[in-house]
């Protein structure tokens, strides 16, 4: 059975389809019928799997979609054309949650390839009561309306930013979902646990402390800093550890600090045991599937 592992146009996330006889390749356009309508997504790539693949991510057959075709330039030129309908719909909702005076930032409007459903996404520090703005942005666009509170971390996803390292968010990126962030993984990365030093654009806990996780699991079977270690160079004190570059610096009385590769410290049943808990760790190909609409807070309204 080939699936398909796509990215949602309006929240960035990803999900899966059937390909039930559609022959396609990793970035092309294809329309999937999702639960909200026909949409136009980016097929991120091709597996081939069978029912015990899914099991192992606690997926059924019946929770995927399916792929109606490859994208034409009939549905390449709807698209476009909604995302101006989309811009201006947005500009509509501000108005009417102007007028009901609502505790609300609108970030971002969409809507399916044949406009059966409009999504608004926004941000508000408590839950917002906008029943009576869903009534009337209903009425005014005369289709299924659905209004979506979100958090701090999917509206730098979906609009995107740059992180303190000078490059775009690794959400917007890369990264296909949000995992816990604590500060625990500070201290497994030998990084002072000050939450206002590791904090992202976004004001949560910088996801690369998560996705770097599995790298720095070698540290379990490494000498602690400042422990005494004998090394073929002669006994030293271990002064620090480089996970990214595989070394560990030792001070050794006359001959000042040496840096010796991880490995030297490990034994070959140590090393098999930490690469095997990071294919563990990597192996993520669905465990960030999500069913259309399903982001951010519970906090939902639609008509």
């Amino acid at each position: 059975m080939l699936v398909v592992k796509f990215r949602y146009p309006d929240t960035e996330k990803t999900g899966l389809a059937v390909l039930d006889g559609v022959c396609i390749s990793s970035g092309k356009e294809v329309v999937v019928k999702t639960d909200r309508g026909e949409e136009l997504v980016k097929a991120l790539k091709v597996y081939e799997v069978d029912e015990q693949t899914l099991e192992k991510f606690g997926l059924k057959l019946e929770d995927l979609y399916t792929v109606v075709r490859v994208a034409t330039e009939e549905d390449r030129n709807r698209f476009a054309d909604n995302e101006l309908f989309a811009v201006d719909a947005l500009e509509v909702c501000r108005e009417k949650v102007s007028k009901h005076q609502l505790s609300m930032k609108l970030v971002k409007a969409y809507t399916t390839l044949n406009r059966e459903r409009i999504v608004f996404y926004f941000t508000a520090e408590s839950r917002v009561d906008f029943r009576q703005l869903v009534r009337d942005l209903a009425a005014h666009f005369r289709t299924r309306i659905e209004l979506r509170q979100i958090g701090v971390r999917d509206e730098v996803k979906m609009v995107g930013a740059v992180g303190m390292c000078g490059r775009i968010c690794c959400c917007k990126e890369f990264l296909e979902c949000f995992q816990s962030v604590s500060l625990n993984l500070a201290r497994l990365q030998g990084l002072p646990p000050n939450p206002s030093k590791l904090s992202g654009t976004c004001g949560r806990l910088m996801c690369c402390l998560k996705f770097e996780e599995a790298n720095y699991l070698i540290r379990e079977h490494l000498p602690e800093v400042g422990e005494t270690v004998e090394t073929f160079q002669g006994t030293g004190k271990v002064v620090d550890i480089n996970v990214p570059l595989e070394v560990v610096i030792v001070e050794i009385e006359g001959k000042g600090r040496v840096a010796f590769p991880i490995r030297e410290f490990v034994t070959e049943d140590e090393w098999n045991a930490y690469i095997n808990k990071v294919k563990e760790k990597i192996d993520d190909r669905f465990s960030c599937f999500t069913r259309a609409g399903v982001i951010g807070n519970e906090n939902s309204g639609r008509a």
